[in-house]
């Protein structure tokens, strides 16, 4: 009796590890690098072409609502200029709507009566009158609009959003490219931009009578964008693509990796892992802060913790995503005698920035 509530435990709690595990129904896919056009007229103006692909993996998923995707850049010298798409409305339907009032008055008297006196005399007298006034207007009225996009500016100018909803003209699958325009500083050479984006759908349950919007995707990316011409810098925005490719496949296959449960003490212990509540529990999103910039692979407690062929990715990852931000903070240091160079040169730490 006592086996089989062992074995009845291990079943249920693999069952949700495996729950658990499910991917999301929406899956984002955006390039690593993008290149930032320069405007003819203002060479202090760029433009960078964002194309966001979506693919819906779950075909029994209610119909996808909405997109909602932001951009922030991380250097605080680019401010946002201008974006697209733009707020846009339409309607379902595509002629106006048509309108018919109808009212109709009517009048009418009547007066009747029969009279009968003897077995052969009769009299009747009868009156009728009647008036019918119909009044008919007909007119168009402009198709409710709704909101197909909606964009703006958020972080007080220095981020921007878009917000896209499925209509019967926009399905919200496949490729939408986005412009941000943005203005920099005369040196800028190359920077990092910061994409989240998430998909909503509603859910009806129980026939109706609840409704709610859920999650049924989202990703976050660091896009590397340069300027134009700069083939330096479009090196090195490559170079940092290829080490966040290598630093994601190394972690996934570290994640993926599962002790084998072949014998009943290593089911044992794994059983009792998963109902240690006291134990805290395992930190999924080391590679999210650090790929957004608010991790130190260093200082980090859990990204120490890594094997090491993880933690040399994430060192290899970060060298090459501040090698491509010390591009544009490169300043021309004036002509000297060469003499003089030993007494201004400076160490430099082993990320590559200057102390």
């Amino acid at each position: 009796m006592n086996q089989s509530l062992v074995i009845f435990s291990v079943v249920f709690v693999l069952g949700v590890a495996t729950n658990a595990d499910a991917g999301d129904s929406v899956r984002f896919d955006l390039p690593p690098t993008a290149v930032a056009e320069t405007h003819c007229n203002d060479p202090s103006l760029i433009t960078v072409k964002l194309r966001l692909s979506a693919m819906i993996a779950d075909p029994n998923m209610p119909q996808v609502d909405q997109w909602l995707m932001t951009c922030h850049p991380r250097d605080l010298q680019m401010a946002v200029v201008d974006y697209a798409p733009k707020t846009a409305t339409d309607s379902d339907v595509t002629s106006p709507v048509q309108v018919k009032e109808i009212t109709e008055r009517s009048e009418s008297f009547g007066l009747a009566t029969n009279g009968a006196y003897g077995p052969i005399s009769s009299a009747s007298l009868g009156a009728d009158k009647g008036n019918k006034d119909i009044n008919t207007v007909e007119f168009d009225r402009q198709a409710p609009m709704q909101a197909v996009s909606a964009a703006g500016t958020i972080d007080r100018g220095r981020g921007v959003y878009f917000k896209l909803r499925w209509t019967a003209k926009q399905v919200l699958e496949g490729e939408k490219v986005f412009e941000v325009t943005f203005r920099v500083p005369s040196n800028w050479r190359g920077g990092l931009l910061d994409v989240a984006v998430s998909a909503d759908a509603k859910q009806i349950k129980y026939g109706g009578l609840e409704k709610k919007t859920i999650n049924v995707g989202q990703a976050r990316f660091a896009v590397a964008t340069y300027r134009e011409g700069d083939d330096d810098a479009r090196i090195q925005a490559s170079q940092v693509a290829e080490a966040e490719y290598q630093l994601r496949m190394i972690a996934e296959r570290h994640s993926a990796f599962k002790p084998e449960l072949n014998s009943f003490p290593a089911i044992l212990r794994h059983v009792a892992g998963k109902l240690d509540f006291d134990q805290p529990q395992e930190d999924r999103k080391w590679l999210s802060r650090l790929l957004s910039g608010r991790a130190d692979p260093h200082l980090d407690k859990r990204i120490a913790s890594l094997p090491m062929a993880v933690r040399i990715a994430t060192l290899d990852y970060v060298d090459a995503r501040d090698d491509f931000l010390w591009l544009s903070r490169e300043v021309e240091m004036p002509s000297m005698d060469p003499r003089d160079e030993v007494l201004v040169a400076t160490p430099h730490s082993e990320t590559g920035f200057d102390d």
